[in-house]
């Protein structure tokens, strides 16, 4: 089976705000679908994104109804395309109708975390006849 992959279709996402603080930053948007981090399915809404120097990103619900952590490396970008000042992004793999999240990126810098794949997203990837689809949200 062959599997295209297509990076980069936007998806506004009404808010992202950060805030930083001691080597951590916080990320908040609006999601308008339910999506997978790691095992975890998180329905659409609100969510606060902490990142931390360490390689743990943890996700909660503008309800605080849900929450997911779960660990993360390092990415980073050389020449990454400025949105304006305080933006982050976060971007999702989509295959069919589901949502996995892919990377995190901080406001005004080069810096990101990036998900593993799971079991699920690769079976996910596997039953898609047309690949993978990355969808970038941002403010």
């Amino acid at each position: 089976m062959r599997t295209q992959i297509i990076r980069n279709v936007s998806v506004a996402l009404l808010t992202a705000v950060s805030v930083f603080g001691q080597g951590s930053q916080r990320l908040t948007v609006q999601i308008p679908f339910g999506f997978h981090v790691g095992n975890s399915i998180l329905p659409a809404g609100e969510y606060t994104v902490h990142t931390a120097a360490s390689s743990v990103l943890r996700l909660t619900s503008g309800d605080s109804k849900s929450s997911v952590m779960i660990l993360t490396n390092a990415v980073e970008k050389f020449n990454p395309p400025r949105q304006g000042p305080n933006h982050g992004q976060l971007i999702f793999n989509k295959y069919g109708d589901r949502y996995f999240l892919s990377q995190v990126w901080n406001p005004d810098n080069t810096t990101g975390r990036e998900l593993q794949k799971t079991k699920r997203e690769f079976e996910a990837a596997a039953e898609a006849n047309r690949g993978i689809r990355s969808i970038m949200a941002s403010k």
